[in-house]
């Protein structure tokens, strides 16, 4: 990999899961005898890309472009990898599944390219599918906790599973290791593709309540949040293709008005807390309960729903630009390891998933408040009633609807994964997860 030591020797996590140094250049030893039977012959890109089916199993080979480009390619003898947490590398041949393409694809000379190829190349070799594991998000746990789960494509049947290069990503305190560039991208692509299709679901689920049950609310965004969004993107992409992000893509002018959006949404859930903390648990006239949501911030009831969907995108959107501004002050001073990406970043990704969870409870207390029809000197007419206990009802299946699709989905993993493709004109392409 381009600026790591290019030491012969190589780690191979094999099948039973112990490092094992290998000789770069050097087949291993062969396995007991097999019985002979036909085998098919493969094509010639199989042939390049073969697993080695007659080594010990304990010993798996992979052979990218010719043995003397194995997996296990220089990164150090095992004690040298015991001290601080390391990733997993590894890379099979294979086609990538269109729909399961995500952004624009990398050019040859990007920065991922660059740390995925082998020693003396200018990139990886085109038809493979690397796999990076890290054993952790380094900081990044409160924003993947407001993630789905994400899972990864299993290796094809018939193919035994690659071996794994260990890469050291740095101990605490100590300076950058072999690692610590790829692991850096790994992870902030893993957390923004978690993140972005999160947060799309999420919004669709908002959109799609309250266009079914208050069709006269409408959800506008905000400019400085479009705005924010596309910031944010552009800063991933530049992050992968240079390994910096510049001052022109327009981050800091989203993460100012992005500032100003959490001290508004802040002080819309001190308002919306105080209303719900007002109301009687015992019924609330349905009609004084969304008077009430709407004059905090002069919105109206026909606003609270958009503020809902704007609150939540302008949160997530601004931990997403947390962790991508704090990723690029960590490759930039080159000397780093990757734990130290924690203590920039932990405690305001903390803050804004906080946020995120107070919106969440809020909206879970309003949608359980019984709501009554409220009554008038001299009654009501029974068609009004049956109106307002209309109204009542989608106000409460709206709000339900709102908490649900907010609620955390439990990321349950420790660890983050990132799928990347080599693709035939030498860019790379990263892979959602399955």
């Amino acid at each position: 990999m381009v600026g790591q030591p290019e030491d012969p020797r190589a780690v191979v996590l094999p099948l039973g899961g112990r490092p094992h140094d290998s000789p770069a250049g050097h087949d291993s030893p062969a396995g007991p005898p097999r019985h002979a039977r036909p085998r098919p012959r493969p094509s010639p890109v199989a042939e390049r890309h073969r697993i080695d089916d007659d080594a010990d199993d304990s010993r798996p080979t992979a052979v990218i472009g010719g043995r003397v480009a194995e997996l296990q390619t220089a990164y150090g003898r095992p004690e040298e990898q015991a001290a601080g947490p390391a990733l997993l590398l590894s890379a099979r041949p294979g086609v990538p599944d269109p729909q399961r393409c995500w952004g624009d694809e990398l050019p040859a000379g990007s920065e991922l390219a660059r740390r995925l190829a082998r020693p003396g190349d200018s990139g990886p070799e085109p038809g493979l599918l690397f796999r990076i594991t890290l054993p952790e998000g380094f900081g990044a746990e409160p924003l993947l906790r407001l993630c789905v789960p994400s899972t990864t494509a299993p290796t094809p049947a018939g193919l035994n599973p690659p071996p794994a290069a260990v890469l050291p990503v740095g101990a605490p305190g100590s300076g950058a290791a072999a690692g610590t560039a790829l692991g850096t991208l790994a992870l902030t692509v893993g957390a923004e593709i978690a993140a972005s299709t999160t947060q799309s679901r999420v919004l669709d689920d908002l959109t799609a309540a309250v266009t079914a049950l208050a069709p006269g609310c409408a959800i506008a965004p905000d400019s400085r949040v479009r705005a924010a969004e596309e910031a944010v993107r552009e800063a991933q992409t530049e992050l992968l293709a240079h390994g910096t992000i510049g001052s022109g893509g327009g981050l800091e002018t989203a993460a100012a008005n992005l500032s100003v959006l959490r001290h508004r949404t802040n002080a819309w859930l001190a308002g919306w807390e105080r209303v719900a903390a007002a109301a009687d648990p015992a019924g609330t006239p349905g009609s004084a309960l969304r008077e009430q949501l709407g004059e905090v911030g002069k919105l109206g009831w026909e606003g609270f729903p958009g503020a809902v969907h704007g609150a939540y995108q302008a949160l997530v959107l601004d931990a997403r630009r947390l962790l991508l501004g704090a990723a690029d002050h960590l490759l930039r001073s080159g000397h780093r390891p990757l734990p130290a990406l924690r203590p920039l970043v932990e405690a305001d990704l903390a803050g804004r998933a906080a946020d995120v969870a107070r919106l969440h409870r809020l909206l879970g207390t309003l949608s359980t408040l019984p709501l009554i029809v409220r009554k008038r000197s001299g009654g009501m007419l029974p068609h009004l009633i049956a109106d307002q206990a209309a109204t009542n009802a989608r106000t409460q299946a709206l709000l339900t609807r709102t908490a649900h699709a907010l609620a955390p989905p439990g990321w349950s993993s420790g660890g983050v994964t990132v799928e990347v493709a080599s693709t035939p004109s030498g860019g790379l392409q990263v892979l959602r997860p399955s």
